[in-house]
């Protein structure tokens, strides 16, 4: 990807982060990424097809977790690497946001995610595709939790799997509803280590 591309997708995403799809314009977006619009629609001619490549290029990097290269050798670093990814990830884009805007960084990347999910029909498939990967890898390493007597629970593997991932997911929701998403990471490490501790043998 050219440079100058590149900025246009990440001035992009910063602002479709501040305000969502629907309050950013054209004009915004042009004016923001410091290009010319004749320069501007070389790359792009709609705010649509800007979000769509936003969407293919930084979200999707955003939610996407390489599991097989995550430790397996207990549950407890096996989350606590999956926070650490999120929490480096995170880090990187209020750093963009901060080189570009003033204020607090909105971190609202699940109006994205409801913005993506109603323009992008092929969203939907990919977030549950995703999702199912998602628990399945958490099952797998649960499996050998159990095995390896580091947990106990009569809860199944794929249940207890689903509560890690989906308990993430739902604070995630809700904190952006109460417009309090700063300690996201926090909050979910909070909710992750109570679940472990009332597991761990």
């Amino acid at each position: 990807m050219k440079d100058s591309k590149g900025q246009i997708l990440k001035i992009s995403l910063l602002l479709f982060l501040q305000k969502g799809f629907k309050e950013v314009t054209m004009n915004e977006i042009v004016k923001s990424s410091g290009f010319s619009k004749g320069a501007f629609y070389h790359y792009f001619s709609s705010k649509e097809e800007v979000f769509k490549e936003v969407i293919d290029v930084y979200f999707k990097q955003m939610l996407h977790l390489d599991y097989e290269t995550l430790p397996s050798d207990s549950l407890k670093s096996f989350y606590q690497a999956n926070l650490d990814i999120h929490k480096k990830r995170d880090k990187m884009i209020r750093s963009w946001y901060q080189e570009t805007f003033e204020g607090d960084f909105p971190n609202n990347i699940y109006y994205i995610l409801f913005d993506a999910l109603r323009l992008l029909p092929e969203v939907r498939e990919q977030q549950q595709k995703r999702i199912k990967a998602e628990v399945k890898a958490w099952e797998k390493v649960i499996e050998k939790a159990r095995a390896n007597d580091e947990i106990k629970t009569i809860l199944s593997s794929e249940n207890l799997a689903k509560q890690f991932v989906y308990s993430s997911d739902g604070i995630a929701l809700h904190m952006v509803m109460i417009s309090s998403s700063a300690e996201l990471i926090d909050e979910v490490k909070t909710v992750w280590e109570s679940l472990y501790k009332s597991i761990k043998t």
